[in-house]
């Protein structure tokens, strides 16, 4: 089992590994006492899963709290053990956080691999509790599984990598995301596949902290094996990034990437 840093939890906001879970004087509560058992449902989807990049051949664990407005929240393996701890201080701490998303590290596979995630990440109900901004506690479970879905296989545009993109010049026109369906993880086992993600973005763009780049981000049904990128998205003579994600139904997904170019 690979451990990174010298915490078993990662506190988000706060001064990590020192063991200071005060609120601070000022009535938010730490990221201990978030750790309860019983308390109201969270008001949003709580869920813990992997998301494995098969080009990239890296993984890592995403997670997603949605609630009503929480001063701290924290998240438990099936065994009781702290994974992560979230206090916000001061005015954020005042004002309360709503929902909250999270990605841990990617490292590569040949640092870190899915064997290695799916040893320090066991199977089974994860506990996410929190104190809500009324004072009173959230409780809530995500099922974290290792059905990891095999790679999706794009068959059309014809992708390249990033370095080679311009040799697969494109129209701008009548383009369609099409690719083989998944029915297997990458084991080899059968899965459930609730759906697939097609995300086609631009590469190059002006907007220096990226909230206006162009991208087309699209969910499509489980029995759905193909998508139109909608004419007027893509621009003449331009880098564009797709990526295909495989969705199953605890929330784990697969992403294949490719890149192309469009005629000037």
């Amino acid at each position: 089992m690979r451990t990174f840093g010298g915490c078993g939890a990662l506190v988000l906001l706060l001064a990590a590994c020192t063991g200071d879970t005060s609120d601070g004087g000022n009535g938010t509560a730490s990221a201990e006492s978030a750790c309860v058992d019983e308390g109201e449902p969270f008001e949003g989807t709580t869920i813990l899963y992997i998301e494995h990049n098969a080009t990239d051949q890296d993984t890592g664990v995403h997670g997603s709290i949605g609630s009503d407005g929480v001063t701290g929240a924290c998240i438990r393996t099936p065994d009781g053990t702290e994974l992560l701890g979230i206090a916000p201080t001061g005015q954020l701490g005042d004002l309360g956080i709503s929902d909250f998303f999270f990605e841990s590290r990617e490292p590569p596979a040949d640092e870190y691999s899915t064997s290695d995630l799916e040893g320090d990440f066991p199977e089974g109900e994860y506990r996410i509790s929190g104190i809500g901004a009324d004072g009173k506690p959230r409780v809530g479970t995500a099922l974290f599984t290792h059905d990891i879905p095999a790679a999706p296989v794009v068959t059309a545009p014809a992708l390249a990598d990033e370095e080679t993109a311009a040799d697969v010049t494109l129209p701008t026109t009548g383009q369609v995301v099409r690719w083989e369906p998944v029915t297997e993880t990458l084991d080899g086992a059968p899965l459930t596949i609730t759906g697939y993600e097609v995300i086609v973005t631009q590469v190059e763009h002006d907007d220096p902290n990226g909230q206006s780049r162009p991208v087309y981000d699209v969910h499509v049904p489980g029995d759905r094996t193909e998508l139109a990128v909608v004419d007027g998205f893509l621009r003449p003579g331009t880098l564009y990034e797709v990526e295909v994600l495989a969705l199953e139904e605890s929330g784990n997904q697969t992403i294949t990437v490719g890149f192309f170019t469009t005629a000037s």
